[in-house]
């Protein structure tokens, strides 16, 4: 009797472990991407921003300010992915940088990109010493640098020259530049799109590459500074040419999005999303 109570129980832990791994390897398939998902993350004041490519490969472009950038993270990655591949920090602002210090404390980032600017705030401190720690590769922004995965690339057109350890009094103008192009390769759209991301790029660094003739030009426009009256010109516009604008924005005192902004972008027909209106974005390729 208990020779057959022992068997029944070998059946039951075989059958469970055996339904269990099934169910891991369809949840694994599941996860595997066939689209490439952009992501813009609704991180309140603050902007965070994650391309999920095709083959699972992740990349975050700044965090936020703090832990909820880990709450979104969660909503869209599997609980046991653990990786990032790639985190860009475009400078180093708490409302870009607080949430990527907390994505070095719980995730295993493969390499980082930033421009290495001197920052002797304490959360720049706690970001190097996490680097440090973990010995994450970094690598310094510096325009004309290329990141290919799957289906899109990445081209840094800000800054000019490599910033490491350089001092600039306005975080801000040291911003890094992005032109993101997702192609067609999948056959998933008609034709490539063209993604500029701007961090908190203002007036100045919008004239440097209308002066220097770089191709800006882009079918959707992530909105530098959360509607900064003190970026996105509207000759900065007439050289993007986007259809789509994207401001990443919470509740604030700085009355982002300003109104002059607003207008500016109306007055060209282009369409606007705005995270505290709307929440995520998603973008599927």
């Amino acid at each position: 009797m208990k020779k057959h109570l022992y068997l029944i129980l070998i059946i039951f832990f075989l059958t469970t472990a055996f339904a269990g791994l099934a169910f891991w390897q369809n949840n694994s398939n599941e996860n595997k991407n066939e689209k490439t998902k952009i992501i813009f993350l609704d991180v309140g004041q603050g902007d965070a921003m994650m391309i999920n490519t095709l083959g699972d490969t992740q990349i975050l472009v700044d965090g936020g300010d703090g832990k909820d950038i880990l709450n979104k993270l969660g909503e869209y990655l599997p609980f046991y992915d653990r990786k990032i591949e790639l985190v860009i920090m475009t400078h180093p602002d708490k409302d870009h940088i607080g949430g990527l210090v907390e994505v070095l404390k719980y995730y295993e980032v493969e390499q980082i990109l930033e421009t290495g600017i001197k920052c002797e705030k304490a959360i720049c401190e706690e970001w190097d010493k996490l680097i440090e720690e973990k010995n994450i590769p970094v690598k310094y922004a510096q325009f004309g640098q290329r990141i290919k995965v799957g289906n899109i690339e990445m081209t840094v057109l800000y800054p000019f020259e490599n910033l490491k350890d350089k001092e600039i009094k306005n975080s801000n103008d040291a911003s890094i530049v992005l032109r993101l192009v997702v192609n067609s390769e999948q056959g998933l759209q008609p034709e490539s799109v063209e993604i500029l991301l701007t961090g908190d790029a203002g007036f100045p660094v919008e004239n440097d590459l209308i002066y220097q003739n770089i191709n800006i030009e882009s079918k959707i426009l992530k909105v530098s500074h959360h509607g900064s009256k003190y970026g996105t010109s509207s000759e900065f516009l007439k050289s993007v040419k986007p259809e789509k604008a994207i401001i990443s924005v919470g509740k604030n005192n700085y009355g982002h999005p300003a109104t002059e902004l607003l207008n500016r972008l109306r007055n060209m027909n282009i369409e606007i999303f705005r995270t505290d209106e709307g929440g995520d974005w998603i973008l599927e390729y």
